[in-house]
Formats: C-alpha cells, sequence, structure tokens
C-alpha cells in the first residue's frame, strides 16, 4: 500500500508541474512581440486634405499658398501665422522654386492619369513605354528592333492627366538605366518569354503578344507570328535586366548585346516632346498583348 501511494503522489508531482510549464509558456507566448501588419494603398494626390496640389513653373500661389501680412495662406483658404510650423515648411517649399523652375516646366499633355502595377502586365503606362523603347531603338540604331522588353519597376510613379512636366519625367525614370540592343535567337527568346511566364510579374514588352496560364507560356507572337526558332531577332532592352536585374539575365541567352550610354528617362522626354511639337496627347492602351490566366 505504501508504495501503490508513492507512486500517486509522484503522478500528481508531474500532472502539476506539467500544468504549471503549460500555464507559463502560455504567458509568454501572450506577452510575445507579434510583427506589425502593414498594407499599402494608393491615394491619389488631389489636394483633398490640404488642398495643395501638383504644381507647375506657372501656378505656385494657386498650387502651394501665398504669403500676406496677415501670415501664410493655404491653397485651401487656411490662413497660419508667420512664424508657426506651417508657415516655415511653406516658405521653405516656396523658397526653392526658383531653382526648380526648369523642372517644373510643362513639356507635355497627357490624356489620361496613367498608372503602373507589377501584377498587371497589360496596363496603358507599361504598354506606352514599351513601345516608345522599340521605337526609340529603331531609329537609333537604324534597323527593326523586332521586340522590347524593360521592367516594371524601373517605372516609379504614375502619368499625370493633363499637364506633364520635366519634373514628371525625371521622377518617372530616376535611375541610371540604358538602353541595349540584343541579337537573340527565337529559340532563346522563347525561353526568356518562358521565363517571364513563371515569374509573379510579367515584364512590360512590346512587338509580341504573351499568353500564359498558369504561369507557363502558351504561346508567344513576335509581329503576329510565332516565333521561328532558328530567326535571329533584335530586342530592345536596358543593362539592368541584362544580368541578374528582377532575375533576369537576358545578355546569357544572346548572340551579341550593343550598349549605349543613352538613358530611360531621355527616351521618354523624346517622346513626349516629340508628341508636342505634333500637337499630339500622350496616351495609350490595355490592347491585350500579355494575358495571364490561373
Amino acid at each position: 500500500m505504501a508504495e501503490t501511494k508513492v507512486n500517486n503522489r509522484s503522478v500528481w508531482y508531474i500532472f502539476w508541474a506539467l500544468v504549471i510549464l503549460g500555464a507559463v509558456f502560455a504567458a509568454t507566448q501572450a506577452l510575445k512581440p507579434r510583427e506589425m501588419e502593414i498594407t499599402w494603398r494608393r491615394v491619389l494626390m488631389d489636394g483633398h486634405r490640404s488642398g495643395v496640389k501638383p504644381f507647375t513653373a506657372d501656378n505656385l500661389d494657386e498650387a502651394l499658398g501665398r504669403f500676406t501680412e496677415e501670415g501664410y495662406i493655404s491653397p485651401a483658404g487656411t490662413v497660419y501665422e508667420n512664424g508657426s510650423p506651417m508657415a516655415d515648411v511653406a516658405a521653405t517649399l516656396k523658397g526653392v522654386q526658383p531653382h526648380m523652375a526648369q523642372l517644373k516646366q510643362v513639356i507635355g499633355h497627357s490624356a489620361r492619369m496613367m498608372m503602373n502595377d507589377r501584377d498587371n502586365p497589360d496596363l496603358p503606362l507599361g504598354n506606352l513605354f514599351a513601345d516608345v523603347l522599340r521605337s526609340y531603338a529603331t531609329q537609333y540604331f537604324k534597323q527593326p528592333v523586332d521586340v522590347s522588353i524593360t521592367n516594371f519597376g524601373g517605372i516609379r510613379i504614375p502619368m499625370p492627366k493633363g499637364d506633364v512636366t520635366l519634373d514628371d519625367i525625371s521622377s518617372m525614370f530616376p535611375f541610371k538605366n540604358y538602353l541595349c540592343l540584343v541579337k537573340i535567337k527565337g529559340s532563346e527568346l522563347t525561353k526568356l518569354y518562358e521565363q517571364l511566364a513563371g515569374t509573379k510579374a510579367f515584364q512590360a514588352t512590346s512587338g509580341a503578344t504573351i499568353r500564359v496560364k498558369a504561369h507557363e507560356l502558351e504561346s508567344a507572337l513576335v509581329g503576329g507570328k510565332p516565333i521561328d526558332p532558328d530567326k535571329v531577332y533584335r530586342l530592345a532592352t536596358i543593362d539592368f535586366l541584362l544580368d541578374g536585374g528582377d532575375q533576369l539575365r537576358i545578355g546569357a541567352l544572346a548572340q551579341d548585346v550593343t550598349l549605349t550610354h543613352v538613358l530611360l528617362k531621355d527616351i521618354m522626354l523624346w517622346y513626349v516632346k516629340d508628341c508636342e511639337a505634333k500637337g499630339k496627347l500622350i496616351d495609350a492602351t490595355a490592347d491585350g498583348r500579355v494575358i495571364m490566366e490561373d
């Protein structure tokens, strides 16, 4: 009987020890700092909070407000005393504008706001720049360019509706990415499109019609025709994508690569100024050139 009591007592000790350990573990987990979850959303800068709107060299008082003897009057009509934090910030912002006047000059006009989205490979802005890149390359290299590929990540801000300033284009393409021409065999071009199909974001392209299903390439046409595996195609792209940028290594698939010192920003400026000289609005559409299905 004594042995039975000892064994029962040991079981109870073990049971309560487990209960206490469980409680300590639960309390530790409850007090453990959790990772903060952050979500982002885009909000169009339309002045609905502060009244401040995108500005050019000709509308500073309207867009940034003005100073009077009463103090700083914001675009929304609110008056802030001179020396207040809001007035000081406004004074600093307005004070640098003479130095930025060139950047704020209107150089073109856009028919619509065009957004950039890595998850949508058929958007007006991406299509526009891929087309502009191929058109510019054709003129620059003085030979037909069959296709172009550029990355959505290199386009940093939307194309605004209405006035387009030099600052808009400089901000849209802030990186030193340079135009290059790649000669690539059709079989290797197909491999490149297969690689793009397997990624989350199919990059912007021009001259090709692509169909992807379940991240696999179903079809690829260049100039409306199936890719000839033995033909050598001319591809306009950027140096960033030649050796690892956005996980692409176009250079490794190429037969020949020609590098230039032409920045993407300058290519878009060429297009915008050409449109303005011809009295044309900057515009583009989603045209079904890349269709991706789950």
